[in-house]
């Protein structure tokens, strides 16, 4: 469900920021970028991506 602005209002007015209306909509307008970040930076990634269990250095 897509997130109304007079919910994401009320959202950014208990903070306590003090916001202009332009602010509020700037931030508004940035919102799906920052979900859509959100959801590929905390997706499961798969054990393979994992790093090795065991390191070894290779010293000369």
């Amino acid at each position: 469900m897509p997130l109304s602005p007079e919910a994401f209002g009320r959202m950014l007015d208990q903070t306590g920021l003090s916001l202009t209306d332009a602010q509020k909509s700037v931030l508004f307008d940035a919102y799906p970028l920052f979900q859509a970040m959100l959801a590929r930076a905390t997706a499961p990634l798969p054990r393979e991506a994992e790093p090795a269990t065991v390191f070894v250095a290779d010293i000369r």
